[in-house]
């Protein structure tokens, strides 16, 4: 993912010229990370104890946090015509399912991409 993003960031004006889908999977690899929490009814309490400590281990939720991170560079390196398209599309597509994790990786992207909204 790591590769993905920083290959987006130098090479943003080629892509959006030459392969314009590439975006689109850079941010449905971000959006799986996302989905990275456990749903097992204990899991989740831990998980929202974690959350609601600003202090707590953050190393349990690294894949999470990471695919956080990728959605806030890849949002910074792209003008919002470029990237729009692709971002609310995944977004839909992560509301409309079931489980409880895909609804929480729809609010992170929405969460993480909105301060490059104008």
């Amino acid at each position: 993912l790591e590769w993905l993003g920083t290959y987006l960031e130098k090479r943003e004006k080629w892509l959006n010229k030459n392969l314009k889908q590439f975006p689109g999977l850079v941010l449905e690899a971000c959006m799986n990370f996302l989905l990275e929490v456990d749903s097992g009814e204990d899991e989740v309490k831990a998980w929202a104890a974690r959350m609601d400590d600003e202090e707590g281990d953050e190393d349990e939720d690294e894949l999470m946090h990471t695919g956080e991170q990728a959605i806030d560079r890849v949002a910074a390196a792209m003008q919002l015509e470029d990237l729009g398209p692709h971002l609310f599309k995944l977004i839909g597509h992560f509301v409309a399912q079931e489980s409880w994790q895909a609804k929480h990786a729809a609010l992170s992207a929405m969460k993480q991409s909105a301060e490059y909204l104008e």
